[in-house]
């Protein structure tokens, strides 16, 4: 996983959440970025099975992309809190930081940061 998918994977379910279908469009203003770069990122997770774009080119996220968000997201919310409330950055950059970080870790490294955060540690 590299911090960018995360970043389009976390963008496209934040649109689903709301209802709404989720077009190249609305990931490009919710990301602030080129719809080209949008159209990459798309064909990256569609290749490794995360996301799909269906006839009308609504986007969605598979099962794959759905258990991403479902790993990751915990670790992100618990990093993003350390960030802002532990080490006093504001909130958006403690978030970005957060994916960033989110993003360069193995799976099982986000296993044991979610773990923690309920306050369950491995020995």
């Amino acid at each position: 996983m590299t911090s960018s998918m995360l970043t389009y994977i976390f963008a496209i379910n934040d649109i689903a959440e709301q209802g709404k279908p989720v077009r190249s469009v609305d990931i490009a203003a919710r990301l602030r970025v080129a719809r080209a770069s949008v159209c990459k990122a798309l064909d990256r997770l569609m290749d490794a099975g995360y996301a799909l774009r269906d006839d009308f080119n609504f986007v969605r996220l598979t099962a794959q992309g759905r258990e991403v968000v479902e790993l990751y997201e915990p670790a992100y919310l618990f990093l993003t809190d350390m960030l802002a409330d532990k080490l006093g950055l504001p909130r958006v950059r403690a978030a970005n930081e957060a994916l960033a970080v989110a993003g360069s870790l193995s799976a099982d490294c986000v296993k044991r940061i979610n773990n923690f955060a309920v306050g369950v540690t491995e020995g």
